[in-house]
């Protein structure tokens, strides 16, 4: 039972702390009816961190408390939302809430032969489905939007990490600081074409896969939702959860076709895609962005006669700096821990830094040695 009641706590912390941050979140609403909205499923979520603390005091005696730890974590996500678009920190909080039914059936697993607590599980199972499909609609207006970022990060991830490893290497070939930077753009044109065209591959071949699958489950929640019944049963058993569990999970969902079509889709993660057109445009525009400000402080140096290192040292702390929002927006938008995928990009930019300085290093004494 000690992981029962270890998901228990993780559970109840989790919906602690989303009380928290819906009630701080509400005020970000100026519509009265969507306010009133986040407000109930703040609700919500302090109805089930009770449910888990009762049943953790019910069936091993032990009562959960907030914590210092607890208490930080709700400090940094409430920083984080005013730092975040609010459609885009909302997307971050209901991550969780799409794989709500994987998780819970950790909990199913945990305590089948309780019948008093299957059934409790149960019932927040089906709350949990109507929280996350209530948010869908929150954020319905909001899916394109969300598509363009998580298009455009990548493209400026992309721009930032092949301009900066250019002008290093560059720089340790000795070139001068306007060739560093009339480099730097051409390099820039054609990175940018080059991912355009595998992005306009990639969309098109994600929103045409996308596109039919949604029609197809459209059709199936209108002509046969039996079939999604059948279907969501094979894909939680393909998720490795156990017969008797999906049938607890199945029971709980009854026969909605709605919300069978939702988890359906959720559970495979179709996400909204952008049209290839705009896939081109988001990856094309954020690729300069990235680009660009990585070789700004070389044509501002040579305006003022500066030597290639001082520009170089400026575009590395930029590219630092651009590396780890687009970390940070990473992360949140795939549900994944900011500072480990903050700290990986770092990574990543550090040694692609220093790779490209030992080939220009290498370049440079092979040129010095032929001459």
């Amino acid at each position: 039972m000690t992981n029962g009641i270890h998901l228990l706590r993780t559970f109840w912390s989790s919906e602690i702390i989303a009380e928290s941050l819906y009630g701080f979140l509400a005020a970000g609403y100026l519509d009265p009816d969507r306010r009133k909205l986040i407000m109930q499923l703040g609700g919500m979520e302090r109805g089930h961190a009770h449910a888990w603390n009762k049943i953790a005091t019910d069936a091993h005696g032990v009562a959960f408390h907030v914590s210092l730890l607890v208490r930080s974590k709700i400090v940094l996500l409430k920083l984080l939302s005013l730092v975040l678009p609010l459609p885009i920190f909302i997307h971050y909080m209901e991550h969780r809430e799409k794989q709500a039914i994987l998780d819970y059936a950790g909990l199913l697993e945990a305590y089948k032969d309780n019948e008093k607590i299957s059934s409790i599980i149960s019932n927040i199972v089906v709350q949990e489905i109507s929280h996350e499909w209530h948010m869908m609609e929150q954020l319905a207006d909001k899916r394109l939007y969300i598509a363009k970022v998580k298009e455009a990060i990548p493209g400026m991830t992309a721009g930032t990490i092949e301009t900066l490893g250019l002008v290093i290497g560059l720089l340790a070939a000795h070139a001068r600081t306007f060739m560093i930077g009339l480099t730097g753009v051409i390099a820039m044109i054609r990175g940018m074409i080059a991912e355009t065209s595998v992005s306009y591959i990639s969309s098109k071949e994600h929103h045409d896969f996308n596109e039919g699958n949604n029609k197809e489950l459209d059709v199936k929640k209108e002509l046969n939702p039996a079939v999604l019944r059948r279907e969501l049963e094979r894909d939680l058993l393909e998720r490795g959860v156990r017969s008797e569990t999906v049938q607890v999970i199945l029971g709980s969902v009854g026969e909605d076709a709605a919300v069978l079509a939702s988890l359906v889709r959720t559970i495979r993660a179709g996400s909204e895609t952008l049209r290839p057109g705009e896939s081109i445009k988001a990856t094309g525009v954020f690729f300069v962005v990235g680009a660009l400000p990585v070789l700004i402080p070389f044509f501002v140096g040579t305006l003022f006669g500066s030597s290639p290192s001082i520009p170089a040292v400026i575009a590395f702390a930029v590219a630092v700096v651009s590396i780890s929002l687009a970390g940070l927006f990473t992360a949140v938008l795939s549900g994944k821990r900011i500072s480990t995928n903050i700290l990986h990009n770092l990574c990543i930019i550090l040694g692609t830094a220093a790779l490209t300085y030992l080939v220009g290093s290498a370049a440079r004494l092979f040129l010095g040695v032929t001459h």
